[in-house]
């Protein structure tokens, strides 16, 4: 039950933050424009997948929705600097 509720708590701040993002005069970049829709809709996804359906999930699933979400939280919802961190 912990590691749904650390799964869905992270997905829901991943997508909430990508959501609520403002370029501020950042270049727009239709590319990662598309990822950060890919992005919104997985985590969103995940969290309905795990609520509605109960679907039961692993601590992997957890560590990587908790890395994400650190990582996307980090870059303020530029999904640019999160790639550029990574890469």
């Amino acid at each position: 039950m912990l590691i749904a509720l650390i799964v869905v708590v992270a997905n829901v701040l991943t997508a909430a933050r990508l959501i609520c993002y403002q370029r501020h005069g950042a270049r727009y970049r239709p590319v990662m424009s598309i990822l950060a829709y890919a992005l919104i809709v997985c985590s969103g996804g995940q969290v309905i997948d795990v609520l509605i359906n109960g679907s039961p999930v692993t601590i992997w699933q957890a560590g990587f929705s908790s890395v994400v979400a650190l990582l996307v939280l980090r870059a303020r919802g530029n999904v640019a600097s999160v790639v550029r961190t990574v890469a």
